[in-house]
């Protein structure tokens, strides 16, 4: 009868002198009817076919036939079932080994300094543009409608301009259903990371905000610096994971500020916009994983740009990792006036001009850039002495008059509203407030050239829909001397 398993391995072990190729044999020469199939036996064989690279999985072959011809038919599945179970008790450093019989190579690598086999090549699957095309897409789902929509985004603007503020405020109304800027949010949980500060901080703000003795929301979870959330590189994807089980309604994520959770700059060869994408990635990755909306505070770099949007301190490899950006800029630190600049994948281009109230510690939704231009001209329109003048000359005259720029101005000392402007500004004021003119105090404009000299018809008219501007060529000349008695 053959000497155990256990046995024949203390000798090798003792004698020391014998290799591994010099075992295998041994052990092959020893399969016989009376060999013994145990644990130790399938640990033993294993031990031998696996060098801590590559498994010799012809060895094995020989080994199953020579067990078969012992009539130990049954050693496949034995070894089989002992390395699933192998598997189960070490499966970080052995995967899927039960398919060995199945192979003719098994290779493996490290990972974290741990032998682990490699994985298997798994070719993406194509579409076609017809089965695109017959596919139901969701639609956008939106946090904040029209503004926010799930993914990674981000919000930046110098120091000091009240994002946290913003941020609060955000979470609030979309933990509460309500509206930010007047935009609607969709009810659901919020998960803030404030960062920079301790607990004193973010109890304070949300006090300012809803109130002291104000019911606070009971579905806005807050993370502070003086807890240690980790970094891209560390625990900080883990720690949000576990937020995320534990309040399975959290579908918003704020990190403020991004800054403190970038992973640390290498010194390799990688550009700021490789270094960029690739610390925004996971982040993107792990908003689309959980379908929920994460959104970064971020600080503007100190080159002032007409691009507000290249304003944001990074690479353009940060604008084009996020799904969605904010950038918030102001006239001056003195002003509590700004305008919200957004855009994004799925998004128009937006400017909304917003105001900080400090006695509610909210930014307040004013309009749209368009609409606070189109107020800013109205009122220079309204104030203007030189529509004063015009109307005058308008009235005063039948409802008709004719003249140029410089006669507007000389009409307007005995008009009791004098222009002190150049001519050239009165032809601007002319040619941008047109629209004004004829929708406002129902005059039309037309430009009239006398040789070389420029001329501006003012008609009063009862029709205010047609708004284009005629331009009449005559060849009739008027001397100054006559025009001026017409004007006055």
């Amino acid at each position: 009868m053959p000497e155990s398993v256990s046995i024949r391995a203390c000798r090798h072990w003792r004698g020391g002198n014998v290799t591994k190729d010099e075992m295998k044999l041994e052990f092959l020469q020893d399969i016989d009817k009376d060999t013994i199939l145990s644990d130790a036996t399938y640990k033993y064989v294993y031990g031998l076919m696996f060098d801590g690279q590559n498994y010799d999985t012809e060895w094995l072959y020989k080994v199953n036939d020579a067990m078969n011809a012992a009539g130990k038919t049954e050693f496949k599945e034995g070894f089989k079932s002992w390395v699933a179970t192998f598997e189960n008790e070490r499966n970080e450093m052995f995967i899927n080994a039960s398919k060995w019989f199945n192979k003719k190579k098994y290779t493996s690598t490290t990972k974290n300094g741990v032998i682990v086999a490699k994985e298997e090549f798994k070719p993406v699957q194509e579409i076609t543009a017809q089965e695109l095309d017959n596919m139901e897409i969701p639609p956008i789902k939106w946090l904040v409608d029209k503004i926010l929509p799930v993914g990674l985004s981000m919000i930046s603007a110098p120091a000091k301009y009240f994002k946290s503020y913003m941020m609060l405020d955000l979470c609030i109304q979309i933990c509460k259903g309500g509206k930010f800027l007047g935009f609607d949010c969709e009810k659901h949980g919020c998960l803030y990371v404030d960062l920079e500060s301790t607990k004193r901080r973010p109890k304070a703000r949300i006090n300012q905000i809803l109130g002291k003795n104000a019911d606070k929301p009971s579905n806005l979870y807050i993370i502070t610096g003086d807890q240690d959330i980790g970094t891209l590189d560390g625990d900080f994807l883990k720690n949000i994971e576990y937020q995320l089980e534990k309040h399975p309604d959290i579908k918003f994520i704020v990190v403020d500020v991004y800054q403190l959770i970038k992973s640390p700059k290498s010194k390799g060869s990688k550009t700021s916009y490789e270094k960029d994408y690739e610390d925004l990635r996971p982040l993107k990755m792990f908003a689309d994983k959980h379908d929920l909306g994460m959104k970064l505070v971020h600080h503007n770099t100190k080159m002032e740009s007409n691009d507000k949007f290249n304003n944001i301190s990074g690479s353009m490899g940060v604008l084009g990792s996020l799904d969605c950006a904010w950038v918030l800029s102001r006239e001056s630190r003195q002003t509590n006036d700004g305008t919200l600049h957004i855009t994004g994948r799925d998004l128009p281009n937006q400017d909304y001009k917003i105001r900080f109230d400090k006695n509610t510690y909210r930014w307040e939704y004013v309009g749209t850039a368009e609409d606070i231009e189109q107020q800013r001209k109205q009122q220079e329109y309204d104030e203007s002495s030189i529509k004063e003048t015009i109307i005058k000359l308008v009235n005063s005259n039948n409802g008709r008059w004719q003249g140029s720029s410089s006669d507007i101005i000389k009409a307007s000392r005995y008009l009791s509203s004098e222009i002190f402007d150049k001519p050239e500004k009165v032809g601007r004021f002319i040619n941008d407030n047109k629209e004004f003119l004829l929708w406002f105090d129902n005059i039309q404009v037309e430009y009239i050239r006398l040789g070389r000299k420029r001329q501006y018809l003012f008609t009063v008219t009862t029709d205010t829909t047609d708004t284009t501007v005629t331009t009449v060529t005559t060849v009739t000349t008027v001397t100054e001397n006559t025009q001026q008695e017409i004007d006055l």
